[in-house]
């Protein structure tokens, strides 16, 4: 348990230390861990950059670069969670399109929030939570069981309650948190390498979990997409859009397929509104190990 206690020590510091002083420390640690990133991934994500952006080999590595040094950020954001309460979430985060999730709610059946590994998530679920809203994210479980129980413990300060993505324990719960109509947060980008709906990503074809919209239309409740940004000056904003639903014809296949386009549609359009903002060292075709490591050990 050295390791929960440490990462404990470590947040008092930073909810102690001036807001700059902790962004410009989460910029540094972003950069050193660019040391760790194997590089056939950091060839692969700036050949997928390439492929789906058209930018030049420059452009796309400075994009991969930044996607990866936010991540530094992020850390630092999670650790600053203890101090949400007293300055409040809209002091933090701006947030575009809160109608649609106020909308979306009135109508007593449950809610499907749907963003990516865009921006930092776990703010975006936390501000969720303190705008007054149950919401039940979906999460992978941590390989380390001390992280796994000291990022819980700061998702629960802020309101979200966690369920793992695994087993059918993960499974049932969700269903229980849709039939109380509430919320239910998922990641939705990548592929859990569980039966999925095939679509094209960027003009390349991707698996992506039909999860959202088979609980959209089993309960009839909304999707809802969001994300989070980084502003040009440093502010964070989430988006909010339009509810999307699931149609219940004879056709499941169908329907299932029309309302997961719709999601990866969007999650497209985020990303070339903001290439950094994604998670590009994850191997999203299921094709890097064989085009780079491969060729990285040859």
């Amino acid at each position: 348990m050295f390791v929960y206690y440490l990462m404990k020590l470590i947040s008092r510091i930073f909810c102690i230390l001036p807001k700059s002083w902790g962004l410009a420390f989460g910029n540094w640690l972003g950069r050193f861990a660019l040391h760790f990133v194997p590089e056939w991934r950091m060839e692969m994500a700036t050949a997928n950059v390439q492929e789906c952006l058209g930018l030049s080999r420059e452009e796309a590595r400075r994009v991969v670069v930044e996607s990866v040094v936010k991540f530094g950020r992020m850390i630092i954001e999670v650790l600053r969670f203890p101090l949400l309460k007293k300055q409040g979430i809209g002091s933090v985060v701006k947030t575009d399109g809160l109608e649609y999730l106020e909308e979306a709610y009135a109508q007593g059946k449950g809610v499907i929030m749907c963003t990516g590994h865009f921006g930092n998530w776990e703010l975006l679920g936390a501000t969720v939570a303190m705008h007054g809203y149950p919401i039940l994210s979906i999460a992978r479980k941590q390989n380390n069981g001390a992280m796994d129980r000291f990022i819980n413990e700061y998702r629960g300060m802020v309101g979200q309650k966690v369920a793992y993505n695994r087993g059918k324990e993960g499974v049932l719960a969700m269903g229980r948190y849709l039939k109380q109509k509430h919320l239910l947060g998922i990641l939705f980008d990548q592929d859990t390498n569980d039966t999925g709906v095939t679509l094209d990503l960027f003009g390349k074809k991707v698996v992506t979990p039909g999860g959202p919209a088979v609980f959209s239309r089993t309960f009839g409740c909304p999707v809802l997409p969001i994300f989070m940004h980084y502003d040009p000056d440093g502010s964070c904003r989430a988006k909010i859009y339009p509810p999307i639903y699931t149609a219940k014809t004879k056709d499941k296949e169908k329907d299932l397929y029309d309302t997961t386009a719709k999601l990866i549609g969007i999650l497209e359009q985020e990303i070339r509104s903001n290439p950094p903002m994604w998670f590009w060292v994850h191997d999203r075709w299921k094709d890097g190990r064989q085009r780079f490591r491969k060729k990285k050990q040859g």
